[in-house]
C-alpha cells in the first residue's frame, strides 16, 4: 500500500515538473536589451545590444571596478527579417527579444519610411509595445556602446530610464512605442521622436593623477513623424516652447531676463495648457491658454513679484510662439493642432488638407502666479 502511494507521488511530481524540462537557464539565452536600425545603400543594418543579466545583478549589488559585460551584434539585409536571420547565424545562443527597453532609428531609416520597419518589428511575437523610442544622426553602434556612471551597464542611462530625468527637467517628453505609433497614425497627429546625440566634457572621472572625460548621451531635439512620414529635424532650442503645452511636463525652468541679462531662475511646476478653436473648416483658428505656478530658485537682483511675473509671462509666450513659427517654417505641426480638428469632428481628409499658417494661431494667453520668491542673494 505504501509502495503504491510513493509511486503515485512520484508520478505526480513528474507530471508537474515535466513542463519545465525544456526551460533554459538565464545564461543560456542572449537577452537583447536595445536594438538600433540603420539604412545604408539599400540595406538595413540591425544592431543589437546584449547584456549579461547575471553580471548586471552583481554590479548592482557590489559596485565593482570593472564594467558589466556588454556585447553588440550586427546583422544586415534588404529587409528587417533578413537582417535578423543574418544575426542569428553568429549569435551562438538563441536571442530573446522580450526584454527590449529601447529602440533607436537612424535618420536614414526615418527618411526611407518608418511604417514598413515598424510593421516588421511588430510581426515578431516576442516584441512588446513598451520600449522607449528614439532617433539619431549619430552612429548607432557608438550610442549602444555607451555605459552608465560608476561602471554600471547601459540600463542606467536615459535610453532605459528617460522618465527619471524628465520628471526633474521636463523639456522633450519621452515616448513609448505604442504611443509613438498611435500618434503618427492618428489623423492630423505628429509624433515627436526624441533625438539622441553625444556630449563630451560635461562629466569627468577623476583618477589619482589624471582625469578622464565621460562621453554621455543626451536628447538634442526631435524627429517629427506624421502619417508615417518624416518631416524636418528640430533642435532643442527650436522646440523649447513645447514644454508649456505638453500635459506631462512636471518641472521646468525659465530664466528671468532683465535689461538684456539673466538675473535669476524660476521653476515652473505642472503647467496646464488649453487649446481653443474658433471658426470652421479652412477658416478654423486656434488660441492657446496656459496656467502656471512657480517659485524663484535663483535671484541676483531684487525685483518686485509683479515684475518677475511680467517677465516670466513674456518669456513663456515668446517661446510658445517662436516654436510654433519654427514648426510652420519646417512644415511641422508641433502642437498637434490638426489632430484637435479631428477630435472636434472634422473629416480625416479635410484634416489632411488643412494648411497651418502663422495666422492660424491667433493668440497665446499666459496666466502665471509666483508662489514664492524663494531665497534672495
Amino acid at each position: 500500500m505504501k509502495l503504491c502511494k510513493y509511486i503515485w507521488i512520484c508520478i505526480l511530481i513528474l507530471a508537474i515538473t515535466s513542463g519545465c524540462w525544456d526551460e533554459k537557464e538565464i545564461g543560456e539565452v542572449n537577452y537583447a536589451s536595445t536594438i538600433g536600425i540603420d539604412y545604408v545603400d539599400g540595406q538595413y543594418k540591425l544592431y543589437v545590444q546584449i547584456l549579461d543579466f547575471v553580471n548586471v545583478a552583481k554590479h548592482e549589488g557590489e559596485k565593482q571596478g570593472e564594467s558589466a559585460p556588454l556585447f553588440l551584434g550586427k546583422g544586415s539585409g534588404e529587409t528587417i527579417a533578413e537582417a535578423v536571420n543574418n544575426l542569428y547565424r553568429t549569435s551562438q545562443q538563441p536571442i530573446n527579444w522580450g526584454h527590449i527597453g529601447a529602440i533607436i532609428f537612424s535618420k536614414s531609416v526615418l527618411e526611407n519610411g518608418i511604417q514598413k520597419v515598424q510593421q516588421s518589428i511588430q510581426r515578431n511575437g516576442e516584441f512588446r509595445y513598451t520600449p522607449w523610442m528614439f532617433g539619431t544622426k549619430e552612429p548607432i553602434e557608438k550610442i549602444l556602446g555607451t555605459s552608465g556612471f560608476f561602471q554600471l551597464p547601459p540600463l542606467y542611462t536615459i535610453l532605459y530610464k528617460p522618465n527619471d530625468t524628465y520628471k526633474v527637467f521636463s523639456y522633450i517628453e519621452p515616448i513609448r512605442m505604442y504611443s509613438f505609433v498611435s500618434t503618427y497614425k492618428d489623423p492630423g497627429g505628429t509624433a515627436l521622436l526624441p533625438s539622441l546625440s553625444f556630449t563630451t566634457g560635461d562629466w569627468v572621472k577623476k583618477e589619482e593623477k589624471d582625469k578622464m572625460y565621460k562621453e554621455t548621451v543626451k536628447v538634442n531635439g526631435v524627429f517629427p513623424i506624421s502619417e508615417g512620414k518624416y518631416k524636418q529635424w528640430m533642435s532643442f532650442d527650436e522646440i523649447v516652447g513645447l514644454r508649456w503645452i505638453e500635459p506631462k511636463t512636471s518641472n521646468t525652468p525659465v530664466s528671468i531676463r532683465y535689461h538684456g541679462e539673466t538675473i535669476g531662475m524660476v521653476e515652473i511646476q505642472k503647467p496646464k495648457a488649453h487649446i481653443k478653436l474658433s471658426g470652421s473648416g479652412k477658416e478654423t483658428k486656434f488660441t492657446i491658454e496656459v496656467k502656471l505656478k512657480g517659485f524663484v530658485t535663483d535671484l541676483m537682483k531684487e525685483l518686485p513679484e509683479k515684475e518677475i511675473e511680467r517677465i516670466v509671462k513674456k518669456q513663456i509666450k515668446k517661446e510658445i510662439v517662436t516654436t510654433y513659427q519654427k514648426g510652420i517654417e519646417k512644415n511641422v505641426d508641433v502642437y498637434n493642432l490638426k489632430n484637435k480638428l479631428y477630435r472636434h469632428g472634422m473629416d480625416s481628409e479635410k484634416v489632411r488638407n488643412y494648411q497651418l499658417t502663422e495666422e492660424s494661431l491667433t493668440d497665446v494667453f499666459i496666466n502665471f502666479h509666483l508662489k514664492s520668491k524663494g531665497i534672495h542673494y
